[in-house]
């Protein structure tokens, strides 16, 4: 007992002095929040909180669980965020790569339509924009978007009493914002571990370890993406009595604390440009961990229905999935509450069985 305290004291000394190490770095709130809404259904009706045992294909995924994809899966998903406000399409496709290898590629389009340009409307005397007074029905409209592109690979070794999963994937992204375009290129690195005997699944998302940097044209300025590493737990269990399969989901907050200004910031009508992230701190206490954390359950019905639920500190989230046709098709649907409005996010899938 007194071994696995040190273990567990030392392992805790670590986890606090490497996200000290990265909490010190300047980054930008702004810089990948966009990537926070790349989430297939099925992920987001959990929470995202199934990053030990998703798909490789999405963007928000673990690369090493290509190595998992059996048959090729071809997924197309569609959301809509706040009453659209503004949406989301997505293209992914996995197959496996030999015996042990499996590959993933992903295609994302995000386009908010309709944002009113009010930055000629500057104030000289409270030095912000404002639109009072002014003839609204005069003010420019212009839309933005974001197109993403994704490549992971992953690979399995099995070593007895676990089967060890390794992989990396490739992000590239162009963002437009009126006439001015940004480009940006990271890379992300994930493991994970399958105790097969007792189905327990474990796993570390390494995501921007190359600090990408998104850089604008005709511009001076850039954003350095922040670095961001997730552990995630699942468990899984067949129950023959009720016909189906249980699966429990953990994934920790941002180890390296810099979960982005949507997830913890100041309200109360402070501009959003003023807003100062509260970035989380080990120095809270190991109940961080869990106060913070993303959780989901799904239950599977006869290999046809699936039910799913998640809830984090600011959000629940439920969700439904039909395999049809044998499960070479499949239809996905999530809800993510929200504040202003909920998001509703569904997607049809193939499989080449």
């Amino acid at each position: 007992m007194n071994k696995i305290i040190k273990l567990d004291t030392v392992l805790w000394m670590l986890l606090f002095f490497t996200g000290a190490l990265y909490a010190s770095e300047k980054y930008s709130v702004y810089g990948d929040m966009v990537s926070e809404v790349l989430v297939s259904p099925r992920s987001a009706a959990l929470s995202s909180s199934d990053l030990a045992i998703n798909s490789a294909g999405p963007l928000i995924s673990n690369p090493s669980l290509a190595a998992v994809t059996a048959p090729a899966v071809l997924t197309l998903s569609y959301s809509s965020y706040y009453g659209d406000v503004f949406s989301t399409s997505m293209l992914n496709y996995t197959r496996p790569v030999g015996e042990r290898g499996g590959f993933g590629a992903s295609a994302a389009y995000l386009l908010i339509p309709g944002i009113e340009d009010t930055r000629k409307y500057w104030n000289e005397e409270t030095g912000e924009y404002d639109i009072t007074g002014v003839d609204t029905d005069n003010i420019d409209i212009f839309t933005a978007s974001d197109v993403w592109t994704r490549f992971s690979y992953g690979h399995r070794f099995e070593m007895g009493i676990a089967d060890l999963h390794f992989g990396a994937a490739l992000t590239a992204r162009r963002r437009r914002l009126e006439t001015v375009f940004g480009y940006g290129l990271g890379a992300d690195l994930g493991a994970m571990a399958h105790f097969t005997k007792q189905s327990l699944y474990a796993a570390l998302l390494w995501e921007n370890v190359s600090s990408s940097t998104v850089r604008w044209q005709n511009s001076d300025y850039s954003e350095k993406v922040p670095q961001h590493l997730r552990l995630s737990l699942a468990f899984e269990r067949d129950n023959p009595y009720l016909y189906g399969r249980f699966a429990l989901f953990y994934t920790s907050p941002d180890l390296f604390f810099n979960e982005g200004i949507n997830h913890q910031g100041q309200g109360g009508g402070i501009r959003e440009e003023d807003r100062v992230p509260q970035t989380l701190s080990f120095s809270d206490g190991p109940s961080v961990l869990f106060k913070a954390a993303r959780y989901g359950a799904e239950y599977t019905i006869m290999n046809t229905l699936t039910l799913r639920a998640g809830f984090n500190n600011h959000s629940y989230s439920m969700g439904a999935g039909l395999n049809l046709f044998n499960s070479r098709a499949g239809v996905d649907f999530g809800y993510l509450s929200h504040e202003l409005a909920g998001t509703v996010k569904m997607s049809i899938s193939y499989r080449w069985l």
